[in-house]
């Protein structure tokens, strides 16, 4: 079987796995989330405060990874990944000059427009499909997995 083949046979829980995306988004987040804005701003402004605190969600996240495992590593990737996806869209929605717009125009022919900032676009995948991952493994693995896992 092919390379291609194989990608195109996995099933969306197998590529959503939690501990993957732990790391992935963990080092993502750690490095342009953190390190680099921190860099940038001048120590003790609100950018670097901001920049600082994402080194706590860092810990967070490298934590979740190194002391749990099965249904609660899942559970608690879940629950922080999504508050941290809610907090990206809310704080977009209630900023001034806000990166994210919805409007309605409530005569016909009900034009709807929504708007997002393209620079939100990348942390939103990340966190949303970091929070998709541990929701799709919320209740631990299938027994088809475990067998799966226990025959390689």
């Amino acid at each position: 079987m092919s390379f291609g083949q194989r990608i195109l046979d996995l099933n969306l829980r197998k590529i959503l796995n939690p501990n993957v995306w732990l790391l992935i988004v963990a080092v993502s987040h750690t490095l342009f989330g953190s390190l680099v804005p921190m860099l940038k701003a001048e120590v003790g402004s609100d950018d670097f405060i901001s920049a600082s605190y994402g080194l706590v969600i860092a810990v967070v996240l490298i934590s979740i990874y190194s002391f749990t495992e099965g249904r609660s590593l899942s559970r608690m990737t879940a629950v922080v990944a999504g508050a941290v996806f809610c907090w990206i869209i809310l704080l977009s929605l209630i900023s001034e000059g806000g990166d994210f717009q919805l409007s309605a125009e409530l005569s016909p022919p009900f034009i709807y427009k929504f708007e997002l900032n393209i620079e939100l676009a990348p942390p939103m995948l990340l966190w949303g499909l970091l929070s998709l991952s541990g929701f799709l493994h919320w209740n631990g693995y299938k027994n088809e997995e475990i067998v799966e896992i226990e025959a390689s």
